[in-house]
């Protein structure tokens, strides 16, 4: 008949120790803490990954020196720390030898970047970036990685200066072959 009753015996004698008066008073309370919790988060909130700090785009204030120009020869690469010690970010020399710099978390689940010679690689779920502003080329990324501003200053020394506004993708990006596929498209 009532199996669940075997499996949860309730008397009914204690059945009414706990009322709906009580259990909305707990919800209210459980709520009241929830909402402060957030508050306390929001006051204590740190800008997101990649939004610029100051106003008018790159922020000039926080120049990091990374290293000399000729430390980097065409297709290298060279991690450091922008913001702080937890804020990744990659200097690449590209085949070319335009210097760029991205911040190396992928925008599709946060894994480092690498270069791999010819262009940015998410190791994670087989994405890849282009070079030249950071598009995402394949796999699951869909948005662009943050670009960092740089500088070669006179004494040959490369300097992040702040962060780039976002690329649109108003540029139309030629697709980079496959690497899985043998001798380009079919």
């Amino acid at each position: 008949m009532a199996h669940w009753k075997d499996a949860f015996p309730i008397d009914l004698a204690e059945e009414s120790r706990h009322s709906r008066r009580e259990f909305a008073r707990f919800l209210a309370l459980v709520s009241a803490g929830f909402t402060a919790g957030i508050g306390y988060l929001w006051a204590r909130r740190t800008p997101l990954e990649g939004a610029p700090e100051s106003e008018g785009g790159a922020g000039h204030d926080h120049a990091v020196a990374i290293c000399a120009a000729s430390d980097l020869r065409p297709g290298q690469s060279r991690l450091f720390a922008f913001r702080d010690p937890h804020d990744k970010c990659i200097l690449v020399r590209t085949p070319h030898g335009a210097l760029k710099a991205y911040r190396q978390t992928c925008t599709h689940l946060g894994c480092a970047v690498r270069w791999d010679g010819a262009r940015l690689e998410c190791p994670c779920h087989v994405g890849f970036f282009e070079v030249e502003q950071g598009f995402p080329v394949q796999g699951p990324p869909s948005r662009p990685l943050g670009g960092i501003a740089l500088e070669v200053r006179e004494d040959g020394m490369v300097w992040a200066l702040g962060d780039l506004p976002k690329p649109n993708a108003t540029g139309s990006v030629a697709a980079l072959p496959c690497p899985r596929e043998k001798g380009g498209a079919a």
